[in-house]
């Protein structure tokens, strides 16, 4: 009898183990994805802030065919080293200093609230973007997320969006 409860135990152990280990591997690859798109969302920041001037020469041109200029900065969470990233519409120039209002309502940061209207630093920009007839130029993070949608994810978000994106 002991021993039977000894074997039950221990493959109970065993099992159990198993499952643990299963978990934990399943835990780091969700770890390692998560790490690798913060590491993907950081690179495509620094390519909307590189690419900066082509968004400020375009909203320049005042071109009719081209609407709907808006950016995206990253806000300070309080008591974290992580960035709130918010979307700023209706974006303008004045005096050399990009200006725009709030688009979403801010989750974590307190800096701003929804349709403040803010100077925009042109060093904490994490996208932009602007329609130029249907077509979206700029939009980084938006075509980033649209490339992890399976083709039916794809095409109903192509169809909310109502404009054309170059896969």
């Amino acid at each position: 009898m002991k021993y039977t409860l000894l074997v039950a135990a221990f493959a109970t152990f065993l099992f159990s183990c198993g499952k643990g280990e299963g978990s934990g591997v399943s835990a780091y690859k969700g770890i390692d994805k998560q790490k690798q798109e913060v590491e993907d969302l950081d690179s495509i920041g620094k390519e909307a802030r590189q690419t900066l001037d082509d968004f400020k020469l375009a909203l320049s041109m005042k071109d009719t065919t081209t609407t709907n200029f808006i950016v995206k900065e990253m806000y300070d969470i309080p008591n974290s080293d992580r960035k709130e990233h918010i979307w700023v519409r209706d974006v303008y120039s004045e005096n050399d200093t990009l200006k725009g209002i709030i688009d979403n309502v801010p989750q974590y940061t307190k800096l701003v609230k929804h349709n403040d209207t803010v100077a925009i630093d042109q060093n904490k920009i994490s996208d932009w973007m602007y329609y130029k007839g249907d077509k979206m130029i700029g939009g980084f993070t938006i075509k980033y997320m649209r490339s992890k949608l399976d083709d039916k994810q794809r095409a109903e978000f192509d169809k909310q969006y109502k404009i054309k994106f170059e896969d």
